[in-house]
């Protein structure tokens, strides 16, 4: 090394050292601050400061009665809870967010990882990511932004009120409190093109519209709720509201009757767009292991959400249990606001708690009905519930209230009489399919309707040729093709589909019902890279994207990110959705999918490029590159090593790998290679001692891609 490598090889190293330091600084004050919050003497404090400030200054003595009753005889009256007086709490959270900043700039990240630089998408909303278990709109729309590879910035007005705050990933590049950011913080973020959408009239928020669209940034009203009523209590304005209605570009209503509302405030037109589905995570084809906490009975029962509210009916829920006393009904929410009624509700009426949103599928897995008992008051005729799209997309029987926009949904039993409810339990309904009705109104679906209003949509494709491997995968491969044929209204891809030696009737169910949608390829033998070799041969496209038959793409957006970065990064050969490493002195190792992020480590980042290899389920490259390395080698057919080889041989020929788990894919394992058995391990360790003798020649610091602990 120079002189001139030395010293940037110095600087490297000592800003790594103080970012590291910096890091532990910042926990080191976390934990003072715990420890000082949790002093008597801190506390007593708080709850002068909390005296003076609502008696006095905020004028709010009401809140503050209700809250020292509340205390005196354990019972909860939703008051402001006394941590939100607390300063500590805010510095807390500015060190959170300031040890994310640190993580994303850390320079052994800058090496590791690549920085998304793709549109903004700013979601100011009411309430932070993990309220109600991280279920409500913003967060959904977080976090099908954030797969469809968006830098998304989340700003909320109001902290979570929640007793038990599960942990959870949160999936976005900042994740800020209002009052923990100022305007000249976003100024500096905000660009041309960016789009930034407002969930409610709020008066800290207006700045930060008007900012928006000075700097050129497309803005959204969203009107969420009835917010003319005890829900907008704290901040409704009239004049505010009418404002945000004649600022925005564009207005959204998530119920038909907010439209009617609106349109009485506003002769501009709105956009019709109710709340959907993550189907990323309500996959009913998964495998879930029963909740232990769930309660079941002749008929099981489940409701999730609020249960605060005053538009829930809870006359119907008890009603129900006590009408049908075999029956477990399950409530999943935060209780501490009813605890007077758990005393009058029969036992078969059991409280869960609060639960991640990524644990609902499991407890909708094994439920007969799920609830909707919104009763059709001021506030319940104007929701759209956005739990229904989710009960519908675990194809579970849905029993609701007539609600306006839910009354034509397939598969959801409306009735307004509790008799009506018994009867419809009562009832023997097959499980239904929402599988079409899923497809159309899902959360990327939503994504896309207002990605497409800014224009930001790529019209024009390169063209691209999707392959598909198939092997006795005849009750899974349709999902996939299926996917591919609904998704591609954008792209309008190939799919070349290629069967290798399938005895389930697999071949002939293809070419009988897709002859004339897809290219289908019969491979004389069972391999996964002469299959895939023989899929390249058959295909047209400039790019190839591989998938194996037990994955489905969920997006028309779906290619945007591979094609982004192909484009925009010409070091990179090729683009996967999985990855893995290599153990020191073996080619077995870790894979993405067991680290958080799926190994990405944070939002801000849009690849990840310190890997051994990709997966070849969701990986695309240039036709040209792979021509250019002579493709999959045979050796390995049938199995075991084929995409690890074409990984190496990527990177040998000069060309970097890329691991974008934010891409809409679904992977639900069918295993056709029978791993575990005998004969898949004899397998695989012959085609590892090929592997590692073969690279042990050409390029042995490529078995060097160790997972940085």
């Amino acid at each position: 090394m120079n002189v001139e490598e030395t010293r940037n090889v110095d600087i490297l190293e000592e800003l790594q050292d103080t970012a590291f330091s910096q890091q532990k600084v910042i926990r080191q004050a976390r934990e003072r601050i715990v420890r000082t919050q949790a002093l008597k003497s801190y506390k007593t404090g708080l709850l002068f400061k909390r005296a003076k400030q609502q008696l006095f200054t905020e004028k709010q003595p009401r809140d503050f009665l209700k809250w020292m009753v509340g205390k005196l005889i354990k019972k909860d009256y939703h008051a402001r809870r006394l941590k939100e007086f607390d300063p500590l709490e805010q510095v807390k959270l500015i060190l959170t967010q300031a040890q994310d900043d640190l993580i994303a700039c850390d320079p052994r990240n800058q090496e590791r990882f690549v920085k998304k630089d793709t549109q903004r998408v700013f979601l100011f909303s009411s309430v932070p990511f993990y309220d109600i278990g991280g279920g409500q709109r913003s967060a959904q729309l977080a976090r099908a932004f954030s797969t469809l590879g968006k830098q998304v910035y989340y700003i909320y007005a109001y902290p979570c009120r929640e007793a038990d705050i599960p942990d959870m990933e949160i999936p976005v590049c900042a994740h800020k409190s209002i009052e923990s950011i100022s305007l000249k913080y976003f100024e500096r973020r905000v660009h041309p093109g960016d789009l930034a959408i407002f969930e409610l009239p709020f008066a800290g928020f207006e700045a930060y519209l008007d900012c928006a669209k000075a700097h050129g940034a497309y803005t959204v009203y969203e009107q969420i709720d009835n917010w003319d009523t005890s829900l907008g209590a704290m901040f409704y304005q009239e004049e505010l509201f009418g404002r945000y209605l004649e600022k925005a570009d564009l207005i959204t209503v998530t119920a038909k009757n907010l439209g009617e509302k609106i349109a009485k405030k506003s002769s501009r037109p709105y956009l019709y767009l109710p709340n959907a589905v993550n189907i990323e995570i309500f996959e009913p084809a998964k495998k879930y292991v029963r909740p232990a906490d769930l309660a079941t009975g002749k008929k099981t029962l489940l409701y999730f959400g609020s249960l605060w509210g005053e538009w829930l009916d809870w006359e119907k829920i008890e009603y129900v249990a006590r009408k049908i006393p075999n029956c477990a009904i399950n409530l999943i929410g935060d209780a501490s606001g009813c605890k007077d009624r758990r005393k009058h509700l029969p036992n078969n009426v059991h409280f869960l708690g609060v639960k991640k949103q990524t644990d609902l599928p499991a407890y909708l897995a094994y439920t007969d009905f799920a609830l909707l008992p919104f009763k059709n008051s001021e506030i319940g005729k104007y929701v759209s519930p956005l739990k229904l799209f989710e009960y519908m997309a675990m194809n579970v029987r849905v029993l609701a209230t007539p609600l306006e926009d839910i009354r034509d949904y397939p598969n959801v039993i409306c009735s307004d009489t509790n008799e009506g409810w018994v009867q419809a339990v009562l009832a023997d309904v097959p499980k239904p399919d929402n599988t079409a009705f899923i497809a159309k109104n899902n959360w990327f679906c939503r994504c896309q309707e207002l990605l497409e209003r800014t224009g930001s949509v790529r019209r024009v494709y390169p063209s691209v040729s999707v392959i598909v491997l198939n092997h006795n995968n005849r009750a899974i491969i349709r999902r996939c093709v299926d996917s591919l044929l609904e998704y591609r209204r954008l792209a309008n891809y190939e799919i070349v589909v290629v069967d290798n030696q399938s005895s389930d009737g697999s071949f002939e169910m293809l070419k009988e019902e897709y002859a004339d949608r897809i290219l289908l390829v019969r491979n004389e033998k069972n391999g996964c890279a002469s299959g895939r070799n023989l899929g390249v041969q058959s295909a047209h496209g400039e790019y190839l994207c591989f998938l194996d038959s037990d994955q489905w793409v969920l997006s028309n957006l779906w290619l945007e990110q591979y094609l982004h970065i192909l484009e925009n990064h010409a070091e990179v050969g090729a683009v996967g959705w999985a990855c893995g490493w290599f153990q020191p002195g073996s080619a077995r190792g870790p894979i993405n999918d067991m680290l958080e992020l799926r190994g990405l480590e944070n939002q801000r980042f849009a690849y990840r490029r310190d890997i051994a290899y990709l997966g070849t389920g969701g990986l695309m490259m240039k036709k040209a590159v792979f021509e250019e390395i002579g493709g999959f080698d045979e050796a390995y057919d049938p199995t075991c090593f084929e995409d690890t080889d074409l990984s190496l041989k990527i990177r040998h020929a000069g060309l970097e790998l890329a691991c974008c788990p934010n891409i809409p894919l679904v992977h639900v394992p069918h295993q056709t290679t029978h791993s575990g058995s005998g004969a898949h391990e004899k397998l695989f360790r012959h085609n590892m001692e090929y592997f590692e003798n073969k690279w042990k020649c050409l390029h042995p610091e490529l078995l060097e891609y160790y997972l940085d602990s």
